[in-house]
C-alpha cells in the first residue's frame, strides 16, 4: 500500500483512536483497541502542523524506551583510547656467536619478546637478510662485519634496532666435501636438479614424518613444474631457480605466474637439521620445488641420482606455518 501525503497536519492529542486524513479523505478504523496491562502512555497537547491532515497516535511506553536508548547509543562519544598507540618498543637484545667448530658461520638469535616483526640486516653474510628469530649466517671472507636487528612491537608504534660487530678471522676454506660434490658436482658449471616424475615426488602432511594429506601420482605435477631446474654451484655457493620464466602460484589457484627468482646464494650445513640431518638454507625470497616451501630444508637423502628434502609449508609472506610439511624428491637434470 502506498500513501501520498500532501498538505499534511499531524497532531498528537489526548485520544485513544487514530486518524489519518489525506486530501480530505478519512480512513477510520473502528472497534480496535490496544490494551496493555497497567501501563499507558499518552502524549497531551502537542501539535505538529503541515496542512489539512491529522494523525493521532497512541504510544506504548516500551517504544519510547527503545527510541531513547537508540539515541543515547548513537550519540555516545567515541573512545579515543582505541586509536592510541602503545609505547615505542624496547631496544632489542640479541646474541651473535660463532658456530662451534666453524669459524666462518655465526648463529644469530633474537632474545627480545613481544615483537610483531623482525628483520636481520647482514651485509657481507649469506643470507644478507633474514626474518627468522634464530638463523645461521655464513661469512666466506675474513674481516669485521656489522649485524643489525630491527624489531616492531605488536601495537605498531615504530621500529627500533640494535647492532653488534663480529670478527671473522680467516677466509672460509674452499674444500668441496663428498656431500657437496653430490649436491653441486664441485665443478664451475654446478649441478641442476628437477622434480622426479615418479609417484610421491610431492608429499604433504601435518608433521615432520606424517605425509597423509597428499601424495602426488606418477607424472602428477604440472608441466611448468617439470621444466624447472634448481642449480647449485660450489664456487661462491651460487643457487639458481631456473624456472623458465614461470612458477606455480599456490596462493592463487595453482596457476602459472610470470616470475624471475634470479641468482642467489645458498648454505650447506652439516648436522643442524631435525635428528642431526644436514640442511640446505636459501635466502628468504627463494624456494626449491614449490613456492610455498620454506627456505630452510632438511636433507633426507642425498645421492648421485636422487635428492629428497623436507621443509615446512610457509605463508605468502614467508612465515612458516604452525602445521604442515613437504617432502620433495628431485633427480639430476
Amino acid at each position: 500500500m502506498q500513501y501520498s501525503i500532501s498538505h499534511t497536519q499531524y497532531a498528537i492529542h489526548n485520544t485513544h483512536d487514530s486518524q489519518l486524513t489525506i486530501h480530505n479523505s478519512r480512513l477510520t478504523t473502528h472497534n480496535s483497541r490496544l490494551t496493555t496491562h497497567n501501563s499507558r502512555f499518552t502524549i497531551h497537547d502537542s501539535q505538529l502542523t503541515t496542512h489539512n491532515s491529522q494523525l493521532t497516535i497512541m504510544f506504548k511506553p516500551i517504544i519510547l524506551s527503545i527510541i531513547i536508548s537508540t539515541i543515547l547509543i548513537a550519540c555516545a562519544p567515541g573512545r579515543d583510547d582505541e586509536f592510541n598507540l602503545g609505547p615505542t618498543p624496547e631496544v632489542p637484545q640479541f646474541s651473535a656467536q660463532l658456530l662451534p667448530g666453524d669459524s666462518n658461520r655465526v648463529v644469530v638469535k633474537n632474545l627480545s619478546e613481544g615483537n610483531f616483526q623482525l628483520l636481520w640486516d647482514l651485509p657481507g653474510g649469506s643470507p644478507k637478510t633474514s626474518n627468522h628469530a634464530v638463523d645461521t649466517i655464513l661469512y666466506t671472507d675474513a674481516g669485521e662485519y656489522t649485524i643489525s636487528l630491527f624489531v616492531s612491537s605488536s601495537d605498531g608504534n615504530g621500529t627500533v634496532s640494535a647492532s653488534q660487530k663480529i670478527t671473522i678471522v680467516r677466509d672460509a676454506p674452499l674444500v668441496c666435501s663428498p656431500k657437496l660434490e653430490l649436491l653441486t658436482g664441485c665443478g664451475s658449471t654446478g649441478k641442476c636438479w628437477t622434480f622426479s616424475t615418479a609417484g610421491g615426488a610431492v608429499k604433504v602432511g601435518p608433521t615432520y614424518g606424517d605425509f597423509s594429506w597428499y601424495t602426488s601420482p606418477e607424472n602428477g605435477l604440472q608441466d611448468v613444474q617439470y621444466d624447472d631446474s634448481y642449480c647449485f654451484t660450489f664456487l661462491q655457493f651460487v643457487f639458481q631457480n631456473d624456472n623458465n620464466g614461470q612458477s606455480i602460484n599456490p596462493w592463487d589457484g595453482y596457476i602459472a605466474e610470470n616470475y624471475n627468482p634470479g641468482l642467489s646464494e645458498f648454505q650447506f650445513l652439516e648436522g643442524t637439521g631435525m635428528g642431526g640431518r644436514d640442511q640446505i638454507i636459501l635466502p628468504d625470497d627463494q624456494f626449491m620445488g614449490t613456492w610455498d616451501t620454506d627456505n630452510v630444508m632438511d636433507i633426507v637423502s642425498l645421492a648421485t641420482n636422487e635428492l629428497i628434502l623436507r621443509a615446512r609449508i610457509c605463508a605468502q609472506d614467508g612465515t612458516p606455518a604452525a602445521e604442515g610439511w613437504f617432502e620433495l624428491t628431485f633427480v639430476p637434470r
